[in-house]
């Protein structure tokens, strides 16, 4: 199907359109053709049923049945692989704007909503706001960056339930995802150089901002859990130059509907300053400015916001950037001078993205220095965030943990892909070989632009002899992730269709793995 400039097929192609809804005539053939009986049961089912009659057309879920005065509200998935929402009963007053209004006779109306954004949103504010994500405030969580979207969320909402634990359950970044504007109007993918590791393309999952948070939702809406989370719209990277405050605006006007935001502002701390005022005096005008930005879209709707100094800049090594006390205590004292409500803080505590901890003062420096940041921290009501754990050994995760007393907000994203590569090569060799040969063509091409750390992992496969395809080579740990959503020069999608459309075995061993790891992080990191 053609969406501006863009083709794709919506059913395999989740996360990327801003409705689940996309042919609303053919959603409304299939609503129609279901005897007028199954929508009667439906309505007259008791509020504590478990579970609801199925249907070959369609699958309705008791995790967003609503009783609306007397009418009933819920979520359909049709057999085409849309979604709508239905209101049974008398008056269709509880959303706006139905697809089409029909008598099941015994003067009972169907009403039929797509499950666009709009609806969403009125949906889980009005009618399920239980299922809503929202803010959460100095509640502990795990940041979990979904970047195979619909595949992760069932072993998400599952390891949540089972765990106890609250998490930013819709999580990516300007890296990970794309403006739905740009998608539709066919714009090649923006590329940026990171210093030895070469050139990555933005949006590399192909989803966008919009249609992750309507997928998620959604899915959120289909689980038979209460899942305690939010939508962190992560790393908002403020670049230097005159477009990089615009640009920023731009991913946070897409991102409206999120909960939670991290402003990344690395890129523009002046490193080379011992001074906390020089050294942070851009950045903290760049965050109030975006601040202000954020209240004029969210009005009185409460939403959490992070200053995200974690990462370094190029040629610099971690031990060079790490975030004293003092400079914590300065930071947010200046933020809160400018009107800016910070809620979390994500100082760099030397833990680099792709390992364990290998800082010279070992697990005994980074639990004192941790333990330090949080004591700044806590005196000022601010939650410390940690980034890029996917690599930590349960040990580090286990020093954080300990370090705040299991009060934090603990982030991951790339490990549920590799975790989604490693049931792939299991569970569909032949479909991960395609992967794998993909993978291997990227990192062969940016050695030869020079990039020292692609020619690094090349030389570790070939040295190692066991050439044959698997998730566990370095050179697939990280760079595999650029073939999911990878463009071509038109904006089109190139193969993003052959992530999901995958057998029912591997979603549920990949159901099982996700579930079992997030509990293992969060047990960690939590003290539980």
């Amino acid at each position: 199907m053609q969406f501006g400039k863009l083709e794709i097929d919506p059913a395999v192609n989740p996360a990327v359109l801003d409705t689940a809804t996309w042919d609303p005539q053919a959603a409304l053939r299939l609503v129609r053709s279901v005897e007028p009986g199954y929508w009667h049961t439906i309505h007259e089912i008791d509020a504590e049923a478990r579970s609801l009659p199925t249907h070959e057309r369609c699958t309705v879920y008791p995790g967003s049945w609503a009783r609306c005065g007397i009418n009933t509200c819920l979520l359909v998935r049709l057999s085409d692989g849309q979604h709508v929402f239905v209101e049974i009963g008398s008056v269709n007053s509880h959303l706006a704007h139905p697809l089409h209004v029909m008598s099941l006779g015994n003067d009972v109306l169907l009403a039929v909503y797509a499950a666009d954004a709009a609806t969403i949103r009125s949906y889980v504010r009005g009618i399920r706001p239980d299922k809503a994500p929202r803010a959460l405030g100095a509640v502990p969580r795990l940041g979990i960056g979904t970047r195979m979207s619909t595949s992760a969320w069932p072993g998400i909402w599952r390891a949540m339930a089972e765990g106890r634990f609250a998490a930013n359950a819709i999580q990516n970044s300007v890296r990970e995802l794309n403006l739905l504007e740009d998608i539709l109007a066919g714009r090649p993918a923006r590329a940026n150089y990171l210093y030895g590791f070469g050139t990555l393309a933005e949006g590399h999952t192909g989803s966008t901002f919009e249609g992750l948070w309507v997928a998620g939702v959604i899915e959120a809406l289909k689980s038979d859990t209460w899942p305690t989370y939010g939508a962190d719209a992560d790393h908002i990277t403020i670049r230097r130059g005159p477009s990089g405050l615009e640009r920023a605006k731009r991913i946070i006007d897409a991102a409206r509907d999120y909960t939670f935001f991290t402003l990344d502002v690395s890129d523009i701390v002046d490193y080379a300053s011992s001074d906390a005022a020089a050294k942070y005096g851009s950045a903290l005008d760049v965050v109030a400015e975006l601040c202000a930005h954020l209240k004029s879209l969210k009005g009185d709707t409460p939403f959490d916001l992070e200053l995200s100094i974690d990462e370094c800049p190029p040629q610099m090594d971690a031990s060079a950037c790490l975030t004293t006390a003092a400079e914590l205590w300065f930071l947010i004292r200046q933020l809160r001078q400018r009107g800016v409500a910070l809620t979390h803080i994500a100082p760099n505590v030397g833990v680099v993205k792709g390992q364990d901890y290998t800082g010279a003062d070992g697990l005994v420096g980074l639990e004192q220095r941790s333990a330090g940041l949080q004591a700044v921290a806590v005196e000022h009501g601010i939650m410390l965030d940690f980034h890029s754990g996917d690599d930590l050994r349960p040990a580090a995760r286990q020093v954080l943990g300990r370090a705040t007393k299991g009060r934090n907000h603990f982030k991951v994203s790339p490990s549920l892909q590799v975790i989604f590569a490693e049931v792939l090569h299991e569970v569909c060799p032949d479909r991960f070989g395609f992967w794998w040969e993909d993978t291997l063509a990227y990192a062969r091409r940016e050695a030869s632009a020079g990039s020292v750390f692609a020619a690094q992992c090349l030389r570790e496969y070939d040295a190692r002899g066991d050439t044959g395809p698997s998730p566990h080579h370095n050179v697939f740990h990280h760079y595999n992730f650029a073939s999911v959503g990878r463009r071509d020069e038109k904006g089109q999608f190139v193969h993003r269709n052959e992530f999901y459309s995958l057998p029912p075995e591997f979603y549920r061993e990949y159901d099982n793995r996700i579930h079992r790891f997030l509990c293992d992080v969060a047990a960690d990191v939590f003290l539980t």
